[in-house]
């Protein structure tokens, strides 16, 4: 994960008390940079043709505090080639600044890599997962992969947890954005969900869950938190600038 400095917002400060306590209350005041909200604004009045599609993302209404409801349970996605308790310890300080509203529970992805492909290059680390199949997914690297080979698997195990919440990095948080807009599962789980946040998030370049989202539209009623790396060389900004687009009231 790369570190909170090359964030344009910490992480801690921003996805915390004061964001899920916004969540079913209002949006978020703290915004985008002025520069890459231009960017987003453009690109989203370009993609407006879509909005009125009939295909749109339902609407949600806006739920309770989450306070009345108790704790927010959130599900952790980690990115390519790491696992659930490596994510957890990157973002610690998230957990612990908003433990007394939420709880997080992480994953590991379905498929298991060998050692030598992990990212980290942590001495010890034995394990390592993702969520395609790599054998079969062609070239990787910046986002690029073209296939997500095997990817249902991966629904399926995002699927069957119990969740308000979904906290997703980089591959993790591809595979997020292309459930939100599958054929069968992603109406449900819109509704389902109290807030979406993506760190160094993209839009897949998969034809296929590309395709779904262009045909869904932009979403609506879901409150998204979007984290975007200005010195991230896996995941450029411009990559996760074009995922903020997909999502209307993005903070």
């Amino acid at each position: 994960l790369v570190t909170t400095a090359a964030f344009r917002r910490p992480m801690a400060s921003v996805l915390s008390l004061d964001y899920l306590r916004s969540i079913g209350i209002e949006t978020c005041a703290a915004g985008l940079p002025p520069a890459t909200s231009a960017r987003i604004a453009d690109a989203q009045a370009n993609r407006a043709p879509q909005a009125a599609n009939p295909k749109v993302a339902s609407q949600k209404p806006q739920g309770a505090p989450a306070a009345a409801l108790g704790k927010l349970r959130v599900l952790g996605l980690h990115g390519h080639a790491q696992t659930a308790s490596r994510f957890k310890g990157k973002i610690a300080a998230i957990t612990k600044d908003s433990k007394s509203l939420a709880d997080f529970h992480f994953i590991d992805g379905p498929f298991r890599l060998p050692p030598s492909a992990s990212l980290e290059g942590e001495e010890g680390t034995a394990e390592a997962y993702t969520w395609i199949d790599i054998a079969r997914a062609g070239p990787l690297g910046h986002g690029c992969c073209e296939h997500y080979a095997e990817v249902g698997a991966s629904f399926d195990r995002i699927l069957a947890q119990d969740f308000d919440g979904i906290v997703a990095f980089s591959m993790g948080a591809a595979v997020l954005a292309s459930l939100l807009s599958h054929p069968e599962h992603g109406g449900h789980l819109r509704d389902k969900l109290k807030f979406a946040a993506f760190f160094s998030g993209f839009i897949p370049h998969d034809p296929r869950l590309r395709g779904w989202m262009d045909d869904n539209g932009v979403v609506s009623g879901l409150n998204t938190f979007h984290c975007i790396g200005e010195s991230d060389d896996e995941i450029s900004a411009d990559k996760s600038e074009e995922l903020v687009t997909s999502f209307e009231g993005a903070v």
